[in-house]
C-alpha cells in the first residue's frame, strides 16, 4: 500500500508561519532602516542622550524627593552650568591650542615628508601612504560623508540633544508607545528587554565617561612632561577618541606625532612612548577594569561593529558604533539566544 506524505498538522503550521513572518519582518525592519538611516540615527543618538540624562536625574529625584521632570531640569541646567565653567577655565587654552594644531598641522606634515625621504624606507613609507590616500582612502572618506558638512554635523547634533531631553523628559509614554506595537502576550518580555537595553547602555555611558577622563588626563600629562607643544588639546583629543574604541585613539597619535617631529625626530619618540604607555594602561588597566560591570565585547567584534555600522549610517554609525553593538548585543541575547536556543518551551512547541 503507498503512503503519501502527511500534511503538516494544524499545530505545526502556526509555528512555519510564525518564523516566516518574524523574517519577513526582520528584512523589512533592516531596509526600511537603511533608507531612514539619518532619522534612525538622530533617533537613536536622541535615546543615548536621554539615557545619560536620567542617569543623572534619577538619583537625584530618589535622593531629594523632587518629581522626575524638575530633577531632570537641574540635571540639564547643572550640566549646561558645568559647560560654561570648564569653557571659562578652559575653553580660551584648549580653542586657541587646537586653533594652532589645525594650523601647524600641514607644515608638520610636510616635515615629516622632508624627514622621511632622508633614507630609503621612509621613501617606501611615503609611496605606501600616497598610494592609500589615493586609493582606498579616498573611497573611505566618499563612504563616510559628513552629512552638510560642520554646520550640519553641528545642528544634528544639537538635534539628538533636543530629541534626547524629550525622551528622557517623559520615558514612559515612549516606552509604552513602543510596546503598544506587539501583540499583548510579548509586551512583558519586550518590556524587560528595553529595561535591560536602557541599564546596559547606562553602565556603559558611565564606564566609557570615566574611561575618556583617565586616557585623556593621563595623555596629556605625559605629553606635558615630555615637552609636546599644545599637550591641552592632545589630550582632549585623546580622551573624545575613546568614544571610537581601538580606531579613535590610534587616529588620536597622529596629530601628537606629526607635532613632536617638526621640532625634532627625539620629541616624536618620546611622544611615541608616552602614546603607547598610556593606551597600554587604558587598554590593560582602565578599560577591564570598567568593563566588568558593563556589557563585553571582543575587540574583532568591536572593530566589525565599527565597519559595519559605519557603511550603514555613515559617520554617525561609526561615532554610536559601541551604543548601537551594546543595545543589539542585549537584544540579541534576550530575544534569541535567551528565549529561542535556550529555551525549552519554544522548541517543544515546534
Amino acid at each position: 500500500m503507498t503512503h503519501f506524505p502527511s500534511e503538516p498538522s494544524h499545530s505545526d503550521r502556526p509555528g512555519f508561519v510564525a518564523k516566516i513572518l518574524i523574517i519577513v519582518v526582520v528584512v523589512a525592519v533592516l531596509l526600511a532602516t537603511w533608507k531612514i538611516a539619518p532619522v534612525f540615527m538622530l533617533g537613536f543618538g536622541g535615546i543615548v542622550v536621554a539615557v545619560a540624562l536620567n542617569n543623572i536625574a534619577t538619583p537625584l529625584a530618589l535622593r531629594t524627593g523632587l518629581p522626575h521632570t524638575a530633577s531632570l531640569g537641574l540635571t540639564v541646567v547643572g550640566l549646561t552650568l558645568l559647560g560654561i565653567i570648564f569653557f571659562a577655565l578652559f575653553g580660551a587654552r584648549a580653542a586657541d591650542q587646537f586653533a594652532r594644531l589645525i594650523e601647524e598641522l600641514p607644515q608638520a606634515w610636510t616635515n615629516m615628508e622632508g624627514w622621511l625621504e632622508s633614507w630609503p624606507l621612509g621613501r617606501w613609507i611615503l609611496v605606501m601612504v600616497d598610494d592609500v590616500v589615493r586609493g582606498g582612502g579616498t573611497a573611505l572618506f566618499n563612504a563616510v560623508p559628513i552629512a552638510g558638512g560642520l554646520l550640519g554635523g553641528i545642528a544634528n547634533a544639537v538635534l539628538i540633544v533636543v530629541i534626547g531631553i524629550y525622551l528622557a523628559a517623559d520615558p514612559i509614554s515612549y516606552r509604552m508607545g513602543v510596546l503598544r506595537l506587539l501583540p499583548p502576550a510579548r509586551r512583558a518580555r519586550a518590556d524587560e528587554m528595553l529595561g535591560e537595553t536602557a541599564s546596559a547602555l547606562r553602565k556603559w555611558l558611565t564606564a566609557m565617561s570615566l574611561d575618556m577622563l583617565f586616557l585623556g588626563t593621563i595623555t596629556g600629562i605625559g605629553l606635558w612632561l615630555v615637552g609636546v607643544p599644545l599637550y591641552f588639546a592632545l589630550g582632549v583629543l585623546s580622551g573624545l577618541s575613546v568614544f571610537v574604541p581601538y580606531l579613535g585613539p590610534l587616529v588620536a597619535t597622529v596629530p601628537g606625532l606629526l607635532l613632536a617631529l617638526s621640532v625634532s625626530p627625539q620629541l616624536a619618540l618620546y611622544a611615541l612612548i608616552v602614546y603607547v604607555v598610556t593606551q597600554q594602561l587604558e587598554g590593560n588597566i582602565s578599560l577591564p577594569l570598567l568593563q566588568r560591570w558593563t556589557v563585553q565585547m571582543p575587540p574583532a567584534l568591536m572593530l566589525l561593529a565599527i565597519v559595519g555600522f559605519g557603511l550603514l549610517f555613515g559617520l554617525w554609525g561609526v561615532l554610536l558604533a559601541t551604543p548601537l553593538a551594546v543595545a543589539t548585543i542585549t537584544i540579541i541575547r534576550m530575544a534569541y539566544v535567551e528565549d529561542v536556543l535556550e529555551n525549552p518551551t519554544a522548541h517543544g512547541a515546534e
